[in-house]
């Protein structure tokens, strides 16, 4: 969950290649340009744009299948996004194989700098270890979606898996993935409930799980962690290390200036508060690179239009909350109504 830090080693890959193509264009007032407030009839076009895309399943193949030491099975599928090879995980329990269980899809953070994602290391934490992932109650009664990301090599033991893409396309990219993917394990799995879906996202993940959550209506619940919920706060604190791999696109004149708008604002879920789902929000009050601003404006503007949260501040100092004996309890707490 080393957001920051990523991101800013990703915009330094490209710095020196973008130099020549912006010294003579007023940078700052055309960003300024794009980060002006976006209209509600703006928003509702984007988000209808990006729910008209194809997200069907295309070319899935089940590559490798791995019998975990809880009895569950790890399955490996790959399918394709934008022609585009893209990989990622199920794991389908055991004991209730042949019934119809609900599905929660596990949104990682960013991993920029080595382009690495390790199933077995990167979702533990105090309550459960690999590969448990939900605790011993509910790892027999979810069915766990865990897709890689664009650019990013997936890694379970000695396998691993590289998927396609630009790993730097982050937020709107990453949440084509997740979508994707789902769709991919829906048809390929006949056990996932189609009615009872949720998804758990931290740091870069959390932003996902959000756009997620308001671009499809399947998702019931959605639990985020630390996550950035503000793309224009955020560029505004730290805009040295954003300004190109936010504007990237833009600043190289491979895109147009609306075309950059339209992008930027699809990236926010500050913008699309009245489309999501039933949140579980975990932020500590001291996080050191998502300040605990960018949770309280999520929930306030949800607030404002009726919508439910439940959320959790904590006082760790740390960017999520591993350590905090109530944290997972309440996550399974949340998670545990799609079970029965």
């Amino acid at each position: 969950m080393r957001l920051i830090t990523i991101l800013f080693t990703l915009s330094l890959l490209t710095c020196s290649a973008q130099k020549a193509k912006v010294k003579n264009r007023d940078k700052e007032s055309l960003i300024n340009k794009i980060l002006s407030k976006p209209s509600p009839k703006e928003i509702e076009q984007i988000l209808s744009n990006i729910r008209k895309r194809d997200l069907s399943p295309k070319s899935v193949v089940i590559h490798d299948s791995i019998l975990l030491s809880n009895s569950n099975t790890l399955y490996i599928i790959s399918h394709k996004v934008k022609e585009l090879i893209h990989y990622g995980a199920v794991i389908i329990p055991e004991s209730n194989k042949s019934k119809k269980l609900p599905v929660i899809i596990f949104a990682t953070g960013g991993d920029g700098i080595h382009k690495e994602f390790d199933i077995s290391q990167d979702f533990n934490h105090v309550s459960t270890q690999f590969p448990s992932l939900l605790g011993e109650e509910l790892d027999n009664k979810f069915i766990v979606v865990i897709p890689s990301f664009r650019g990013q090599q997936m890694i379970i033991g000695n396998r691993k898996y590289q998927s396609e893409g630009n790993v730097s396309d982050a937020f709107d990219g990453a949440t084509t993935d997740a979508l994707s993917f789902l769709n991919a394990t829906l048809k390929t799995f006949k056990q996932c409930n189609k009615n009872r879906i949720s998804i758990y996202g931290g740091s870069r993940g959390g932003t996902v799980a959000l756009l997620a959550s308001s671009r499809d209506r399947r998702i019931k619940r959605t639990i985020v962690v630390a996550a950035p919920t503000d793309m224009k706060a955020l560029y505004k604190l730290y805009p040295d290390q954003f300004k190109l791999l936010f504007f990237n696109d833009l600043l190289s004149g491979k895109i147009t200036e609306a075309e950059a708008r339209r992008k930027f604002i699809a990236i926010s879920p500050i913008n699309f508060t009245k489309e999501l789902s039933m949140i579980q929000l975990h932020h500590d009050n001291n996080d050191p690179f998502v300040p605990i601003d960018f949770a309280k404006k999520l929930i306030n503007d949800m607030e404002s239009k009726g919508k439910k949260n439940d959320y959790y501040f904590y006082n760790e100092g740390i960017h999520g909350f591993w350590d905090d004996e109530n944290y997972w309890k309440r996550v399974v707490d949340f998670l545990r109504p799609l079970s029965k």
